[in-house]
């Protein structure tokens, strides 16, 4: 859980540093503080430098996932790597924003990504069972729906986006134990129920 946090956070500190060079004017007043003017003089290019560095959240943020979203089966697996698979994505794209880079059409490939994750998201809703709980699965197959509004409440992508994935794996990574310590539980009760049932040795 933590790591997640602190996948979320880095994407929102580094925010303003990409939005704010690609051209909106949402965080300008963040971007022209002491401390970020000093960033951006140590990057040289900040938007490529931070745009790349958000691969560090979709590190974060999938390897938190990985062992609950797990628990989820096939859709709930295919989740977590697709969110570490942001992680090279991210930093290709930025490396390659230029229009002489060799990998330029890979530039904006993170936005694939993200939708990729919204989709997997249903997926992992749909296998995870009826014992992760409906609240869980609700969150999950809704998953495009907090990207998309991450994305327009902070006006930009990924790092917006990152930012309330990360919530949402808090509170997916926060349930996800309860919901499969009560199905290993229920497990254990059908075995219980099959080994009273069966006929008794002689």
């Amino acid at each position: 859980m933590l790591l997640a946090l602190l996948g979320g956070l880095w994407a929102a500190l580094t925010l303003p540093l990409t939005a704010t060079a690609f051209g909106s004017t949402q965080w300008v007043w963040v971007f022209d503080s002491s401390v970020y003017v000093a960033a951006r003089q140590w990057a040289n290019d900040p938007y490529v430098v931070f745009g790349a560095l958000a691969s560090l959240s979709f590190l974060a943020i999938g390897i938190a996932l990985l062992p609950d979203l797990c628990r989820a089966r096939w859709g709930g697996t295919v989740m977590a790597w697709l969110v570490i698979a942001g992680a090279p994505v991210t930093a290709l794209s930025y490396l390659n924003t230029s229009e002489s880079a060799p990998f330029h059409f890979l530039w904006g490939a993170e936005f694939y990504i993200l939708v990729a994750i919204g989709a997997s998201g249903i997926a992992a809703a749909i296998s995870a069972g009826p014992h992760w709980g409906i609240g869980v699965r609700s969150l999950l197959g809704m998953t495009f729906v907090v990207v998309l509004v991450g994305t327009l409440a902070l006006g930009y992508y990924p790092h917006g986006s990152l930012v309330v994935l990360a919530v949402e794996a808090v509170v997916l990574i926060a349930a996800a134990p309860r919901d499969a310590a009560f199905a290993e539980g229920s497990a254990s009760e059908r075995d219980v129920a099959l080994q009273t049932d069966s006929p008794a040795s002689s």
